[in-house]
């Protein structure tokens, strides 16, 4: 059994563009992704098995997805691309376990690249576990890339410039967006507008672009609100927002309903940080980079030997960060094998390391403008389920809390908080702020998530069953 010399996990911006810089560089890569096709959520495509007109013409963000397509299969006698490919550990000596047509394989890596993406952050709130409630991801995935509306009345509430992204393709698809709601305060954006131009002049035309179209459709975006509450007998049926100070605490006397039958609320971006943990790599906490992420250094290197980890998987930037976070990974692994001198390994970073910069100052200032506030910690009420998988009540978390110990570790023993199938990633991020708040303490105090294989449910026949026999170096 031989070692792939390069694995890449996560066929996104980052893991694409790690595979793309090792294979330029001469090196075989393993590009892994448990989607069936490459691009992550952003540059993500309708299963080729669907015919269906998406409506919509190509914008900057699909062409550059598929440049990076083209870019793949030219490349494909160097990158082995295993898509539908679930990596649900990883053992010693960066040995992963994955999950490919129903078969348990395990694939060793000499080098490995961590860039798994990042999943959507919504608080705690009253009514939203109710169904009609979404991520704006998983609102934009159904409408633009299997053909099915989420509802006919949508609105879109949280922060950041992917609200208007995803306000446009619903709107282009054919739902009826009632309004986009920021809770960033109007006067806070126009102030950062001088240190975001100064930044990155393209990116902040992009955004002008989406907001423009917005206002073509006349689609009203509301600053200085956030969510409430979400209503319904088994459905929902209404929205409410209300205005917000600046540390995002709603004010109860000001509220506003909606009549919809979707939602979508998504207050920024958490790291998957589960591979690299499981890999080793030593972590830290950054509140701009979207919580819990490990420590890197300039070229993507972890403190776990032959471990690099890039894209928003290592600290939430936007794909144009990951990208050329996954470059400098890719290049720093070739350099690693012996296939790029140190010269040549020196001039190929230089001017990435220089853009990378640039892009990284508008992203602090948009991060200060984005970053989660306290006054999200006060929406749930203390019947409100804040661990779906284990139905667990704000209410029956305080009582842990009141005990004197509101780490991590302490509720989920107490609560099972987090041992359900989503193993935490959709509860302890929203759960970490309320006990922060509660008790004073650091959110970074109250530890991250413990996690150990599988990091995601897998079947018990899929572990059981036989190998693939069609691939000589899976054992």
């Amino acid at each position: 059994m031989s070692a792939r010399p390069l694995v890449v996990v996560g066929a996104g911006p980052a893991g694409s563009s790690a595979a793309i810089a090792a294979a330029e560089a001469g090196m075989a890569v393993t590009l892994v992704d448990e989607n069936p096709q490459v691009g992550g959520q952003i540059y993500r495509q309708p299963p080729s098995e669907f015919e269906f007109d998406p409506g919509q013409t190509e914008d900057a963000v699909q062409s550059r997805g598929r440049q990076l397509r083209q870019q793949l299969d030219q490349l494909s006698e160097r990158i082995e691309l295993l898509t539908g490919t679930q990596v649900w550990g990883i053992f010693d000596d960066r040995r992963l376990a994955v999950i490919r047509a129903g078969c348990c394989q395990f694939l060793d890596a000499e080098r490995l690249v961590i860039a798994a993406g990042a999943y959507e952050f919504v608080p705690p709130f009253p009514g939203w576990t109710l169904p009609g409630v979404w991520t704006p991801g998983g609102a934009q995935t159904m409408a633009k890339t299997m053909g099915v509306l989420p509802g006919r009345r949508a609105l879109v509430v949280g922060t950041g410039p992917f609200l208007l992204v995803v306000a446009n393709h619903l709107h282009q698809a054919g739902v009826q967006v009632v309004a986009v709601v920021d809770a960033v305060r109007r006067s806070e954006v126009i102030a950062s507008l001088p240190r975001l131009a100064t930044s990155s002049c393209g990116l902040l035309w992009q955004g002008w672009r989406y907001l423009r179209r917005l206002r073509e459709a006349g689609i009203p975006l509301i600053n200085g609100h956030v969510i409430v509450r979400a209503d319904g007998e088994s459905e929902l049926q209404e929205a409410a927002i209300a205005p917000c100070d600046v540390d995002w605490h709603p004010d109860p006397a000001r509220v506003r309903t909606f009549s919809v039958d979707t939602l979508c609320v998504g207050y920024g971006f958490v790291p998957r940080i589960q591979l690299a943990q499981l890999a080793g790599c030593r972590l830290k906490y950054s509140e701009e980079l979207g919580g819990w992420i490990p420590e890197v250094g300039e070229y993507g290197e972890s403190t776990s030997p032959a471990v690099w980890c890039a894209g928003d998987g290592a600290g939430v930037a936007g794909a144009a960060v990951a990208e050329l976070e996954g470059t400098l990974a890719g290049l720093a692994a070739a350099r690693h094998a012996g296939f790029l001198e140190k010269a040549q390994f020196t001039d190929r970073t230089r001017r990435i390391l220089r853009k990378l910069t640039r892009l990284r100052r508008f992203r602090a200032a948009l991060d200060r403008l984005s970053r989660v506030r306290p006054g999200l910690s006060s929406l749930a009420e203390n019947d409100t389920v804040v661990c779906r998988c284990e139905e667990l009540t704000l209410a029956e978390i305080k009582e842990v809390i009141d005990q004197g110990d509101p780490t991590q570790r302490a509720l989920k023993v107490a609560t099972r908080l987090g041992m359900g199938p989503c193993q935490g990633r959709m509860c302890w991020p929203g759960v970490a702020r309320c006990a922060a708040a509660l008790t004073g303490r650091p959110i970074e105090k109250l530890g991250a998530l413990s996690v150990r294989p599988p990091i995601q449910p897998v079947k018990l026949g899929d572990l059981a069953g036989p190998n693939s026999p069609d691939d000589k170096h899976d054992s």
